[in-house]
């Protein structure tokens, strides 16, 4: 699904070059679940921002379904990014002054639905995901697991080729992390949602099927 070649990235800094992503070599199959590891500063986001589209400025190929993006335009970026990419944060990032329904319509919104053709299927992913009678809340009215498992719904409510999700349990205790790690699980072994998962917490790579460590811009992959 997802190749990267020799991807190279470096930000300028007092009239320095500082290299960031150092010839990163990376193959996502459909169907994976794919951690990625490493300490602060190791290139994890600046790698994570440009397999979602939202960086265009680095060096090699980018290869999507055997299709090179890597010269594509800011538009057609964006387009891929809100067709193609689901995206899951640490904070949730829901829009606090609309309802959960609403937050997670607005990727269908986006794409040309109109409000009658999005409720059925938000209405029907709300409840697969356990929080069907919470639509009509405002997220500061629910928990940060359920909090999350609407940014979860939100994510794939237009069935993207894959998640990206960036400390999604960094903000939960032990026990709800548990409960948004086998959601994760569930969405990859029954729907075969490919899944992008960068996190601190070693807890939460057993849940995945392989595991890439970054350390000073570099990138290997350890056998499970």
């Amino acid at each position: 699904m997802i190749k990267l070649e020799k991807i190279r990235k470096a930000y300028k800094a007092d009239n320095e070059w500082i290299p960031v992503l150092k010839n990163i070599d990376l193959e996502v199959h459909k169907g994976d679940f794919l951690a990625i590891m490493g300490p602060s500063g190791s290139g994890k986001s600046t790698l994570l921002n440009l397999i979602g589209f939202v960086d265009r400025k680095y060096l090699g190929n980018y290869y999507l379904e055997n299709e090179i993006i890597t010269s594509k335009s800011d538009n057609d970026l964006s387009k891929l990014r809100n067709q193609r990419v689901g995206f899951v944060f640490q904070q949730f990032n829901l829009i606090e002054t609309l309802t959960i329904r609403e937050n997670v319509e607005l990727p269908l919104l986006y794409d040309g639905w109109n409000y009658r053709q999005t409720k059925k299927r938000v209405d029907e992913l709300l409840e697969k995901l356990g929080i069907g009678d919470k639509g009509n809340k405002l997220p500061k009215q629910l928990s940060g697991g359920q909090q999350q498992r609407a940014a979860i719904a939100r994510a794939i409510i237009n069935n993207p080729d894959f998640i990206i999700a960036d400390e999604p349990t960094g903000a939960l205790d032990t026990k709800t992390s548990n409960d948004i790690m086998n959601v994760f699980k569930q969405l990859n072994q029954e729907e075969g949602v490919t899944i992008i998962l960068v996190t601190h917490d070693p807890e939460t790579v057993q849940f995945c099927n392989r595991v890439v460590h970054m350390h000073d811009g570099k990138l290997n992959e350890k056998a499970r």
